[in-house]
């Protein structure tokens, strides 16, 4: 699962080709989230949705960070057992981020698969070819993949990071 899930999320990297999403992250991310909630489709994906900006708090989630993507099936106490339940991946995006921006959003990646349950995570830096994920050393670092992406001539241009 989440193979096919980082393909999806390769794939609508690779469709997002013009130039303006490329100069601000707030416009990079939501072209992004229509991107893959378009692609996920099917059996496996029943309920799940993408959303921006969730909001995690303090008592209902064990932390309180806000990544700039996540999908899941949200939380219906009818269905879950608790809300560590159905959440396939979190994202964090960073326009031409620097090693320490990049490694603070490792950080918060981690702690998002500690607390819930998160099977994987994509850190995905806009407009740069670099991932600066060999600098990381901290938990979890077997479930992130670090992707720059890169718009160079109209064409889009990945770098893949992963243990």
């Amino acid at each position: 699962m989440n193979e096919e899930l980082l393909n999806i999320i390769k794939e609508s990297l690779l469709e997002i080709s013009n130039p303006r999403f490329f100069k601000t992250e707030r416009g990079y991310q939501g072209m992004l989230l229509h991107e893959i909630q378009n692609r996920l489709n099917g059996e496996a994906w029943a309920g799940a949705i993408v959303e921006q900006e969730y909001p995690k708090k303090l008592k209902e989630h064990g932390l309180r960070i806000r990544p700039d993507l996540i999908i899941h099936v949200p939380f219906n106490p009818d269905e879950h057992a608790t809300r560590r339940e159905d959440n396939f991946v979190v994202i964090e995006l960073k326009l031409k981020a620097n090693k320490e921006r990049a490694i603070k959003d490792y950080n918060h990646l981690s702690n998002m698969c500690n607390e819930l349950d998160y099977p994987l995570a994509i850190f995905i830096n806009i407009g740069s070819s670099e991932t600066f994920f060999d600098e990381y050393d901290g938990d979890n670092k077997e479930k992130i993949v670090a992707i720059a992406v890169e718009l160079i001539n109209g064409t889009v241009r990945l770098t893949e990071n992963a243990t």
